[in-house]
Formats: structure tokens, C-alpha cells, sequence
């Protein structure tokens, strides 16, 4: 009778263990997903912008102080979701890995300054935001602040984005000399950590994300706080792809041809594979698509030849 208490107490904790494990992810998703759009949601909800900042939403820079905001928002809040995915077992982490055996070990907060000291994330990025918008170099519509989030506009912003990406990644790939000087950087991580995202070079994040964001800005009539949600959950989705470990929502998002971290760790150890970001649509019509069991699990002909 001893002995059978003993084995149900310890089934008991196990299972405890495991609830508390699921309600800690639910919770670290619920406030991933809602920092990528709190400011555009937060302030539009009531119109609260107009009773938080009266008269100021006349000035031109409120809208780019908030899109800015947004996006930073954001990516506290993917920090703060590895953060608590960082605090797993040793044994949890390396079930979850996605390349077995190549995860990189850091320290936490090494790679949070990594990731926010990139230049092309800060500099280059922030000041061609800064720029187009104080140029008016933008549709009039996004500088609109009436209105809520166009959800519709933000779907499309993103597919054009990814579109326009991938097909400037593929031209990278195709001229190498090119891809020396622009992506070939990126592609030294082959087993790369979230924090290594924006880790490339100037010439590469010019022509993969500020040439389409600038086709998208004059093509897509989003106003400005649909603009904001693209941007912010456009930059937290190019981020999180990048995980050395699987997301509790990759499978619905793979049968739903979204963009996973294993669908874009296979870009990185093959190159000739996946050149979409956030969608796989464009790579399955293209032929381009690998399937991370076929190249990235134990038995796959990658691994065999690697062991």
C-alpha cells in the first residue's frame, strides 16, 4: 500500500507539473500575441488616442512615435515569451530543439543585447521609417488616424511583404556575388538562435525588407494603425521564426503553409531551400519548399552525413 501511494503521489506531481507547464504557455503565448498589436489595439479601442493625447493627434510625429513604439512593444513582449521558454528543464529544451544536438548555448540576456544592438535593426531600419514618414514620403492614408485596425489591409501587407521578400531572397541567392556582399553574413548562423534574426548585414536587410516595405507602403491604403499592427507582428513573426526551439503552434501553422522556425532552420542549413519568411505558399508553388522532417530530424540524409 506504501508503495502504491508513493506512485500515485508521484503521478500526481507529474501531472500538476504538466498543468502548470501548459497554463505558464498559454500565458506566454496570450502575451506574445497581444503585445505584437497592444498599442494599435489599446488606443483605438473607444477612440482612447483622442482623450490620451487631445490636440497632439494633429501632429504629424505622433503617428510615427506610436508605430515606433508599437514595434518595440512588440518585441518586448518576444523576449519576454523566450524568456519563459528559457526557463525550462535542460531535458524540455533539448525535446523542443530543432536541430538536434547544433543548439547553440548563450546566456539570456547576451543574446537580448545582441538582438537589440544590430545596427540594421536600429539604424537602418528606424531611420527609413523616420525618413519616409517625415518626408511625406508615405500613401496620405497612413497618416490617418481615424478608424480602427484594418485587419483585411494588415493580411495583405503581410503576404505582399513575404512576397516581395522571398523574391528578393532568391536573387540574393542567385548572384553571388551579390550574396557575398549582402546575405552571405546571415547565413553563418546554420543553426540559428532567435536573437540572431536582425544579424546580417546593411546590404541585406536594404533589399530584403526596407525595398518591399516601401512597395508595400504604395501598393496596400492602410491607415496608420493598421500600419502599425503589420509592422509590430511583422517584426515579432520574423523574430520568432528564427527560435532554436519549436513553438506550441507550428503544426497548425505548417498545415496552414505559415512560416515556422523549422521551415526557415531548413533555409539555413540547406540555402537552396525556403526563401519565404512568413508564408511557404510562394516556395510550394516555386518547388522551393523542404520539409524540416525531410532535412532536419535525426534521420534525414543531412544528419546521417553529419554523423
Amino acid at each position: 500500500k506504501a508503495t502504491v501511494s508513493v506512485l500515485n503521489c508521484g503521478t500526481s506531481y507529474r501531472h500538476i507539473s504538466e498543468e502548470m507547464e501548459a497554463v505558464r504557455t498559454a500565458a506566454a503565448v496570450a502575451t506574445l500575441v497581444f503585445s505584437a498589436f497592444a498599442v494599435p489595439l489599446v488606443l483605438t479601442y473607444d477612440d482612447n488616442y483622442k482623450a490620451v493625447f487631445g490636440e497632439l493627434v494633429e501632429e504629424k510625429w505622433l503617428g510615427l512615435s506610436l508605430g515606433l513604439i508599437a514595434v518595440v512593444v512588440g518585441q518586448v513582449g518576444v523576449c519576454w515569451y523566450h524568456a519563459q521558454r528559457f526557463k525550462r528543464s535542460k531535458a524540455e529544451k533539448e525535446a523542443s530543439e530543432i536541430q538536434h544536438g547544433r543548439t547553440p548555448d548563450y546566456e539570456y540576456w547576451e543574446g537580448v543585447l545582441t538582438h537589440v544592438s544590430q545596427p540594421e535593426g536600429i539604424l537602418l531600419l528606424g531611420g527609413y521609417l523616420v525618413a519616409t514618414w517625415m518626408m511625406d514620403l508615405m500613401r496620405d492614408e497612413y497618416y490617418s488616424l481615424e478608424g480602427g485596425i484594418e485587419w483585411g489591409l494588415v493580411a495583405v501587407q503581410l503576404c505582399l511583404q513575404d512576397f516581395l521578400q522571398a523574391g528578393m531572397h532568391g536573387v540574393e541567392h542567385m548572384f553571388t556575388s551579390l550574396y557575398k556582399e549582402s546575405h552571405k553574413p546571415h547565413h553563418r548562423f546554420l543553426a540559428p538562435r532567435m536573437f540572431d534574426a536582425f544579424n546580417g548585414s546593411m546590404a541585406d536587410t536594404l533589399l530584403m525588407i526596407i525595398i518591399p516595405l516601401f512597395i508595400v507602403q504604395l501598393l496596400v491604403p492602410a491607415n496608420c494603425w493598421s500600419y502599425m499592427a503589420f509592422g509590430s507582428s511583422y517584426a515579432a513573426w520574423l523574430t520568432l521564426i528564427h527560435s532554436e526551439w519549436h513553438h506550441p503552434w507550428d503544426p497548425a501553422f505548417r498545415a496552414l503553409g505559415l512560416g515556422t522556425p523549422g521551415d526557415h532552420h531548413v533555409h539555413h542549413a540547406v540555402f537552396v531551400k525556403n526563401y519565404g519568411h512568413l508564408f511557404t505558399w510562394w516556395d510550394r508553388v516555386a518547388g522551393t519548399y523542404g520539409h524540416p522532417d525531410a532535412f532536419l530530424n535525426k534521420d534525414s540524409p543531412r544528419n546521417k552525413k553529419a554523423a
